[in-house]
């Protein structure tokens, strides 16, 4: 573990003379050991809170979130996403950068930052641990935008009839699935999505070229999914058929076999649901390209009890306040083995290219929108996907897109009193 003495020597003799600025009491002349020595002396006694008072809110903020952590280590990453800002440890010079006072508190190690170790006790006697992230929520939607109006869709009835309906066609032999990947076709798509309540989510007229981007199914190819990986649908050939459960459900009350849905999905492996943002290519690759996902579902599933009931979130809130309370998930091994268009010039592994928005926003949008609203846990309001986000418009390959992903458009979510239960 790194001492204050040993974080001191890691600096240079300019570096430590460099110090006499944020330090006026201090004569920092002679050797580097008695350089060290001298800025040493600046945290005995009522020194250290001395110092600390000097911080601003936002640099005793970084302090008390890395000294409260585990090992005593800054997550850079963490406190941006909680604080909407950056920790400062270095201001632009002429010459070199000169640190700030909060370098003094937050030394380098290894490739991060962390609180000294026999510092970690001393600071704790006056510096309070962090208060946890807040997540905003709104009691009403803003105004619609007529570039853009915002459409809502109140799934918690939709999801009670829904569930009947589905489960009758299947009884009826007209849900069919292929036979390997055991996915519902085009035509079981277009067929659920007229008996489903309100039809699915967009509805757009056929393509012109076979080329152009297509929204294509979300809620119509979520319920075969939800079905077959609930254990209340089987599949029999090219066609689903309903298991004893799917009997027992036909009549059982809809609430708690929605709930079982959601918690078999939770731990199910029929389906990644990053493998629908299908623009992204090389996710079966040889070996390890995708990561488990139970873990990234169980924290999207924890992310959701946080949310209050009948209020609106933001998707992009819901992810800066999981990257806050450290609830963040991986999607893959390694963003090189994923790609757009060209497997080199495309690939995830460019700076900028696999951010969080690219991979993780994605998946927790595709959980949201296609498979915890068709089950009635959120309302929904959402735009259309083209031009919705602007975050992939930098990376190669992706003139010809109309968005990233299907489900760039859902913007604000509401939990129900169905997906509290």
């Amino acid at each position: 573990m790194l001492t204050l003495h040993q974080a001191l020597t890691n600096f240079t003799v300019d570096q430590l003379k460099h110090f006499s600025k944020l330090l006026p009491d201090a004569t920092l002349v002679g050797r580097k050991d008695e350089l060290v020595a001298a800025v040493m002396h600046q945290y005995q006694g009522l020194g250290l809170s001395s110092l600390w008072r000097r911080l601003d809110t936002l640099e005793q903020a970084a302090v008390a979130e890395a000294l409260y952590s585990i090992g005593g280590y800054f997550d850079a990453r963490k406190f941006h996403a909680k604080y909407g800002r950056s920790a400062v440890f270095s201001v632009k010079a002429e010459r070199h950068d000169r640190p700030t006072l909060l370098s003094l508190f937050l030394f380098h190690e290894g490739g991060g930052r962390c609180v000294p170790l026999d510092l970690r006790e001393p600071l704790k006697a006056f510096v309070s641990a962090p208060k946890p992230a807040s997540l905003k929520s709104e009691e009403a939607l803003p105004e619609a935008s007529d570039a853009s109006p915002l459409l809502v869709r109140v799934m918690e009835n939709e999801a009670l009839g829904d569930l009947s309906r589905v489960l009758r066609l299947i009884e009826q032999g007209k849900v069919k699935v292929s036979d390997k990947s055991r996915l519902p076709g085009t035509a079981t798509t277009l067929l659920l999505a007229g008996q489903l309540a309100n039809g699915d989510f967009y509805v757009e007229p056929p393509k012109k070229n076979t080329w152009d981007q297509e929204i294509g199914a979300i809620k119509a190819f979520a319920w075969p999914m939800l079905l077959q990986a609930g254990g209340l649908a089987q599949q029999e050939g090219t066609k689903l058929a309903l298991s004893r459960a799917g009997l027992k459900a036909l009549s059982a009350p809809p609430a708690e076999v929605l709930r079982g849905l959601w918690n078999k999905w939770l731990k199910n492996t029929l389906l990644d649901e990053f493998s629908r943002v299908d623009v992204i290519k090389g996710q079966k690759g040889k070996g390890r390209v995708m990561t488990a996902i139970a873990p990234r579902r169980a924290a999207i599933d924890a992310a959701l009890r946080h949310c209050p009931v009948g209020a609106w979130v933001k998707v992009d809130e819901l992810g800066r306040f999981m990257r806050a309370e450290d609830m963040d998930f991986s999607v893959c091994h390694d963003p090189w083995r994923l790609y757009i268009s060209d497997a080199h010039y495309g690939a995830l592994g460019y700076q900028g290219f696999h951010d969080w928005e690219i991979l993780q926003l994605r998946y927790l949008l595709t959980l949201l929108f296609e498979y915890a609203a068709p089950l009635g846990m959120i309302d929904v309001a959402f735009i259309t996907p083209e031009g919705a986000r602007k975050d992939f418009r930098d990376m190669w390959g992706i003139d010809d897109l109309r968005f990233l992903s299907r489900y760039d458009g859902l913007v604000y979510f509401r939990l129900t009193e169905l997906g509290a239960y």
